[in-house]
């Protein structure tokens, strides 16, 4: 944290401290806005439940059981989805929202709107998280059809994955926009044009 001092003349010494408070707290703002800025979204239309395929492009897979159990292509690297909103792998989301109740602290005129924004927040996330399981149920049916040679019922089942994706993207931009609106009411709050 920053601090700037003033200094100024005795009889002004109470609006100095004032000043000195006022600074204070208009940085740990400033550095929880920055935190805020290092969260990402990333349109990556949940590549991570695709099923990982072989040379000759067929899925992989182990039995267990008597199940078939297919193998998935990895997930992103640890370190990049830690700051991915929207990630159902990782604590990114919790971390946003852990952000946006520091804010909610310490900007007490912002708490309505705040936590209006962490609310829709949470409810565009929740919709991913459904999303992401949707999403890997048909890449596994998807894959049954491939061993089966059920190409009719594959096409079908990739069409409505691609419709999936697209309500993805939707939510994701969703989510950008959330993030947008946090920081322009701190900016309007701050009273800042050009952070």
């Amino acid at each position: 944290m920053i601090n700037k001092q003033v200094f100024l003349p005795i009889e002004n010494s109470l609006h100095s401290s004032t000043f000195i408070v006022t600074m204070q707290h208009s940085n740990s703002i400033l550095q929880t806005l920055e935190a805020l800025r290092s969260f990402q979204i990333v349109q990556c239309q949940m590549h991570h439940e695709k099923v990982a395929t072989d040379q000759r492009n067929h899925p992989k897979y182990n039995l267990q059981d008597g199940v078939i159990v297919f193998n998935r292509v990895n997930l992103c690297d640890a370190k990049l989805r830690n700051k991915r909103l929207g990630c159902a792998h990782s604590k990114a989301n919790l971390n946003f929202e852990t952000v946006l109740d520091t804010l909610i602290s310490n900007l007490p005129q912002c708490k309505h709107q705040m936590s209006t924004l962490k609310s829709e927040f949470k409810s565009v996330v929740t919709k991913i998280y459904a999303l992401d399981h949707r999403v890997g149920h048909i890449e596994h049916e998807r894959s049954l059809c491939q061993l089966n040679s059920d190409s009719k019922k594959e096409a079908n089942l990739t069409e409505s994955l691609g419709v999936l994706k697209t309500e993805h993207h939707v939510l994701m931009n969703q989510l950008l926009k959330i993030k947008t609106d946090i920081e322009q009411l701190i900016k309007l709050e701050l009273n800042y044009s050009n952070l």
